[in-house]
């Protein structure tokens, strides 16, 4: 270990983490959790506004007839990419935990 490195391990050990490595993993799990609020928040809202989720969604997008077909168009592209975001962020958690 270089004379940096002990130096980290030491300040990172005094504000109470056992290592730089569990420093790192507590501030990865705090980043993920928080894009995973903000990606669950919005499936939230798409859910809410159409009252069914994406399958449902998905099955129905062209009865859909209250909302112009490139609001749902992009509704279905973000809404999609929102719940890639989450299953993302969740099989990097899992890594986290192993």
């Amino acid at each position: 270990m270089t004379v940096e490195q002990v130096a980290l391990e030491s300040t990172f050990q005094e504000m109470g983490y056992t290592s730089m490595a569990d420093y790192a993993v507590k501030k990865a799990r705090e980043e993920l959790l928080r894009e995973l609020k903000i990606s669950l928040e919005a499936v939230d809202r798409f859910e809410k506004k159409y009252g069914m989720g994406y399958i449902e969604f998905a099955a129905k997008f062209n009865e859909l007839t209250q909302f112009g077909l490139f609001e749902r168009e992009d509704d279905s592209m973000d809404w999609r990419a929102e719940l890639e975001v989450i299953r993302t962020v969740e099989k990097r958690l899992v890594r986290l935990t192993v």
